[in-house]
């Protein structure tokens, strides 16, 4: 199954590495030479990967505007499985007041770092092109 995602972002990166690992051959396309941007304007460049939050309602109450709406995302995949998707990719992390999440290192780069490998293991090959458009083809892309 060929899997093109558009923005290289961190939930661009996310979704291709998963669907790679997954399978599927993957392309993620980006405008930006540099992929993972706003990573390093998290936590004020240490990049606060996520909150350590085992209760789903609690997180999804957490959230200021609609949080519902990422309730069906968070049943699928809590805080503690991103964190242990980082750990898997030796990023060790580190637990702070509020429960956010930061890399030991406290460097967005070591983050970006694992997600760029376990993209390069995962044969997924990210290019630095803008999306001009989305054919659609039957109610679904092609």
């Amino acid at each position: 199954m060929k899997i093109g995602v558009i923005g290289a972002g961190a939930a661009g990166l996310i979704a291709g590495a998963f669907a790679a690992k997954g399978g599927a051959s993957v392309d993620i396309i980006d405008r930006n030479e540099k992929t993972g941007k706003k990573l390093f304007l998290t936590g004020k460049g240490r990049c606060n990967v996520t909150n350590d939050c085992v209760d789903l309602n609690a997180l999804i109450s957490a959230v200021p505007v609609n949080g519902r709406f990422l309730y069906s995302a968070f049943s699928r995949f809590m805080p503690a499985d991103t964190m242990n998707f980082f750990e898997s990719q030796h990023v060790p992390l580190k637990t702070e007041r509020g429960n956010r999440v930061f890399p030991v290192s406290d460097r967005s780069q070591t983050v970006l770092d694992a997600l760029e490998r376990f993209l390069r293991e995962h044969h997924v090959c990210v290019l630095p092109r803008r999306a001009e458009q989305i054919a659609v083809s039957d109610g679904r892309v092609t």
